[in-house]
Formats: C-alpha cells, structure tokens, sequence
C-alpha cells in the first residue's frame, strides 16, 4: 500500500480541491497524511471537511516545506509513500496504478518514480504535456481533464525524473537525508534532493501512464490571494539559488533531460 503527502502553506482551496480530487478518483483506502505548515486557522474548514479520511499534522508555526515535508514522511505508516503538492488534481485510479508500480519494485528497492503532469501553459523545462483545463480553481474542468488524461497514457517511461509528484520508499528517504531544512525557500530545495539521489546511484525516471493537473506554482509565486507578495517569494527563489551554489559549487540548473548529473563539476 502507498501513503500520500501532503504539504500545505495558506492555500486551502487549492488543498480542498486536491484532497477531492485524491478521494474521487481512488479505488483503495489509502493513507493520506496532510502537513499544515503553520497558519491553521486559515485551513481549518478543510481539516474539519475531512478529519474522518484524512490525516492532518498541524504545525503551529510556518517552518518550511522541507521541515513540513520530513515531517509527513516520519509519521507515514506505509513503506511507499507518493509526495504531491497541493495545487496538483488527482487523476482517475491513481493508486491502482502506482501501487502496481511498488509490486514490481520488490527487487528494484532504489528507484525514484515521478510521475507526468499536464500543465495549462507552456512550454516547461520539465517536458510536461501542455493542455488547458483552467489556470485557476474558477476556471478548472475537472471532468473534461480526467477524460483527456487516460488519452494519453502510455507504458513507458522517460529519463527526465527528478520532479514532483514523486513515489519512493522511505528507508530510501531516510538514506538520503530527507530534504535539506537549511534552505531559505521552498525553491530549489528538490533539485537538491535529487541530486543527492543521483550521486547516490538512485534510478530517477518518470511514468507516462499516468498525469497529474498542475496549475504552477499556485502555492507559491503565482498565488491566486493576496496572502504573501509575490515578490518574496522571487527573492526566496534567488537566496535559495545562492545557498545551492554555496553547498554544491555550482549554480542549480538542468539540460533538456532535466538531469543535474552532467553539470557536477
């Protein structure tokens, strides 16, 4: 069985359609464990909606993605576990799919599996499929999307991983360290985590036959409230750019595969 988390910041519509989403289209009871990073009142509808199958850790005070991310991990009770954010819509038997996917990696223990997205603009650095259903929760087409999605599934798989939503197992994420909590923002802290996964001789691949909605960057700089300035959150992306360069060595960037390795000095 799998395990999902959730990282929440001050977005509980965004986590509400998402949570739907999850709930709608799986076919198993699955865990779902929800990290609130602080501001609980905002979303404390949401955990009241749906306290009875889901989780919710709340933290009292905002301490970061990667504090609230290794602190969903710790407290899963299954091996898998899939990471998504909140501005992400579920697509139709997600679960019967992935938990397809840890059947078959009894053997193959070190492989990272991200999962295709389908965006409403492009073009991405990330090869996503371009599709609009609706840049925002007003506009979204919930059942035109789910339609659209299994069109385009495939068995197959492409290297060019190293993204979310992601699944793997969390002896793994212990191994790794989990995510670093000594970034100044939410930014770039994945390429990080992927990287040390690379170094570690982890399989980074991402799946085709299946794809999540991904409105960008919703729970960040391209916000619908007026909750945060989206120019903190540009100059975030820069510190946390900086203390990558300052770890590592070299500026945080991808080819076309989205691949770190090939830039490791």
């Amino acid at each position: 069985m799998i395990s999902v988390i959730i990282p929440s910041y001050k977005n509980p519509k965004y986590l509400d359609l998402c949570l739907k989403s999850l709930l709608e289209t799986q076919k198993n009871v699955n865990e779902v464990v929800v990290v609130i990073d602080g501001f609980v009142e905002l979303s404390q509808h949401i955990i009241d909606k749906y306290k009875d199958r889901v989780s919710f850790l709340e933290l009292e005070e905002n301490m970061g993605f990667s504090h609230a991310l290794n602190y969903g991990v710790y407290n899963i009770t299954n091996e898998y576990f899939l990471i998504v954010n909140e501005d992400n819509v579920f697509p139709e038997e997600w679960d019967v799919i992935l938990n397809g996917y840890i059947e078959s990696w009894k053997d193959k223990s070190d492989y990272i599996l991200s999962i295709n997205q389908i965006e409403p603009t492009g073009p991405s650095i990330y090869n996503f499929t371009i599709k609009d259903f609706g840049q925002n929760i007003e506009q979204f087409r919930f059942e035109e999307f789910k339609v659209f999605e299994k069109t385009i599934r495939k068995k197959d798989f492409g290297h060019d991983g190293s993204l979310f939503p992601f699944i793997m197992s969390k002896k793994n994420y212990m191994k790794l360290g989990g995510f670093d909590v000594s970034y100044p923002s939410a930014f770039v802290v994945d390429w990080d985590f992927f990287l040390k996964a690379e170094l570690s001789n982890f399989n980074l691949v991402k799946a085709y036959d299946l794809s999540f909605y991904h409105f960008g960057s919703k729970s960040t700089k391209k916000r619908d409230d007026n909750f945060d300035n989206p120019a903190d959150f540009y100059s975030g992306e820069t510190k946390a750019a900086e203390y990558f360069e300052y770890k590592w060595g070299f500026q945080p960037r991808r080819d076309k595969n989205n691949r770190c390795k090939q830039f490791i000095p």
